[in-house]
């Protein structure tokens, strides 16, 4: 019996929870949506009961976990979109962690309340931290002969799917983003078009964040 998975995450909000959940649709696999209001007494009865009292929380077969890049790895290696063999593998994991440090990085300035620290943070993430990962990122890509439009080997793989979420909030911050990396833009603008991912899209709620 294939398990029974229920993914925890909050109402009208995509952020770190969106990036597992994009793993379930590309890999057409079922799961039970379990959502919750940020705030008020919903949250606050269902908090003790999470791992570190926090969300998103998958759910196996009745044992709770947390963190979204683990779960998204984990659902990853479950479903095949994690490389074909350890080599994808490596560099599958790879480029997920410098997404996900390009991740917290912009969601750290973006949320800072202090404008001046907002400003030179800012100005580093674009200046440095951003050039320098998407280099890496379209070395990686290159180097190792990947085909078509994917980001490691010859279909896809998670590594694609957390590109293509940090990026949806970047290119709204930053449009021009892509530009000057042809096999990471290349991987943004397939991601949406394959069918399970592409009905998905179009049919989640709008949210701000």
């Amino acid at each position: 019996m294939p398990p029974k998975y229920k993914y925890h995450w909050f109402k009208d909000l995509r952020a770190r929870g969106e990036f597992p959940r994009l793993v379930f649709v590309a890999a057409g696999v079922d799961y039970e949506d379990v959502l919750v209001g940020r705030h008020g007494p919903e949250w606050d009865a269902k908090k003790p009961t999470m791992p570190g009292g926090t969300l998103p929380v998958l759910e196996v077969d009745g044992q709770l976990f947390g963190e979204s890049v683990v779960i998204a790895r984990y659902l990853a290696r479950e479903f095949g979109l994690d490389g074909r063999d350890n080599y994808e593998k490596l560099l599958t994991d790879t480029i997920v962690d410098r997404i996900i440090q390009l991740r917290e990085l912009l969601v750290g300035f973006m949320f800072q309340k202090d404008e001046e620290i907002k400003a030179v943070a800012q100005k580093k993430f674009l200046d440095e931290q951003l050039p320098a990962a998407m280099n890496l990122i379209q070395k990686h890509a290159q180097e190792n002969k990947c085909t078509g439009d994917f980001l490691v080997g010859d279909k896809l793989s998670w590594a694609d799917l957390a590109l293509f979420d940090m990026f949806e909030h970047l290119l709204a911050f930053k449009p021009d983003a892509l530009d000057n990396h042809p096999k990471i833009s290349a991987s943004f603008k397939l991601v949406p078009t394959l069918p399970r991912l592409s009905e998905y899209l179009k049919n989640r709620p709008v949210t701000r964040v």
